[in-house]
C-alpha cells in the first residue's frame, strides 16, 4: 500500500474495516469511506474515543491509487498519515484535548520517529 518495510507488524496497520485501538486504549483510528474523486474512492482519517464520540476527522480524502497507510505510534497516542500523495503527517492531541494534523516538511523531516520512517 505504501513504501518501506512493515517489518512484520502488519497488525498495527489500520484499514478500511479495521480500525485500531492507540496504544494507552482510549483512542481508536478508522478509515472511513470518503467522496469519490474523479472516479477514484478516497478514504477519511477518524478518530473516536471509547465512547465512539469523534475527537478527530481529517479534512482530507485520500485517493486509494495513491494509497495511504495509517498506524499508531508504539509508544504514544500519536497517529500516522503515510500518503505516497500528500506525504506524511502525525495527529496528535492537545493538552485541551482537541487533536491536529501536522504535516512533515523537509524543515521537519528528521523529527519522525525511526519505527514510522521504516514504513515510509
Amino acid at each position: 500500500m505504501f513504501g518501506g518495510d512493515r517489518g512484520g507488524g502488519e497488525d498495527r496497520y489500520v484499514e478500511l474495516d479495521r480500525p485500531q485501538r492507540s496504544p494507552s486504549g482510549e483512542f481508536t483510528a478508522s478509515l472511513v469511506a470518503g467522496p469519490e474523486q474523479d472516479g477514484v474512492a478516497t478514504r477519511v482519517v477518524v478518530v473516536t474515543d471509547t465512547d465512539g464520540h469523534e475527537v478527530f476527522r481529517d479534512d482530507y480524502a485520500y485517493s486509494t491509487r495513491h494509497g495511504v497507510g495509517v498506524t499508531w505510534l508504539s509508544s504514544a497516542d500519536q497517529l500516522w498519515i503515510l500518503s505516497a500523495d500528500v506525504g506524511t503527517a502525525h495527529v496528535d492531541r492537545a493538552a485541551d484535548g482537541t487533536w491536529t494534523k501536522t504535516a512533515i516538511s523537509p524543515e521537519t523531516a528528521d523529527t519522525v520517529p525511526e519505527e514510522i520512517e521504516r514504513l515510509r
